[in-house]
């Protein structure tokens, strides 16, 4: 957030902002729909914000963060182009993940100026062993190699950083695994209580809580 902006009309943000799904999600789903209600009611255009889905089908994108992080930073690529712009990303759940693996080992820290994370299991989930079978479920088990190199080296200064987990996150257990396990000056983690997974999506007041970071 620009903190010349106090006291100005207009949305808290002056970047576009991506918003990305998580694990057996699609862009489709009702609480994006409500989550992008929420940008509009603070001030976004609706050519400023933009829902990318990784499939059509729920329950079928259950790829790797990893395979996931190309098609993501194509879409911030076109926004950051047809706004001449960093971008900011709100992203849910392995969405997070998929994210930072753009940012952070593909080069894409220049083009992304505030990463938000709901829900996502920076540090794993024990929830995931029941999707062992799937490359998305073993990306997200503790320890796995996939979270070992993300977590293996300093987060890029370039992006700001918010993560905001619930202690009543029912498929991140336990829920203080979605903090980010670093700390420095561009890293926010921030508690709330109440929001179960998908209400870290649609909860106005987990809204509230990270806003005024864009």
């Amino acid at each position: 957030m620009d903190a010349n902006r106090e006291g100005r009309d207009g949305p808290p943000g002056d970047e576009p902002v991506l918003l990305v799904h998580g694990y057996g999600d699609t862009g489709h789903s009702p609480w994006w729909r409500t989550l992008a209600d929420h940008f509009y009611d603070s001030g976004y255009t609706r050519d400023a914000v933009e829902t990318l889905s990784l499939g059509w089908l729920p329950g079928t994108t259950v790829g790797s963060p990893e395979r996931y992080a190309r098609r993501i930073g194509r879409a911030v690529e076109r926004l950051r182009d047809r706004h001449d712009s960093r971008v900011d990303v709100v992203a849910h759940s392995m969405g997070g993940l998929g994210v930072r693996w753009y940012v952070e080992r593909e080069d894409g820290a220049p083009n992304v100026h505030d990463l938000v994370t709901l829900g996502t299991p920076h540090q794993g989930t024990a929830l995931a062993r029941a999707g062992s079978w799937t490359p998305g479920g073993r990306a997200m088990l503790p320890g796995s190699d996939f979270l070992r190199t993300l977590n293996g080296r300093r987060l890029p200064r370039a992006v700001n950083y918010t993560a905001v987990w619930s202690e009543d996150d029912e498929a991140v257990l336990p829920g203080h695994r979605a903090r980010l396990p670093f700390t420095a000056s561009n890293v926010r983690n921030v508690r709330v209580r109440g929001p179960g997974h998908i209400g870290l999506v649609t909860s106005h007041d987990v809204f509230d809580s990270y806003a005024e970071t864009l």
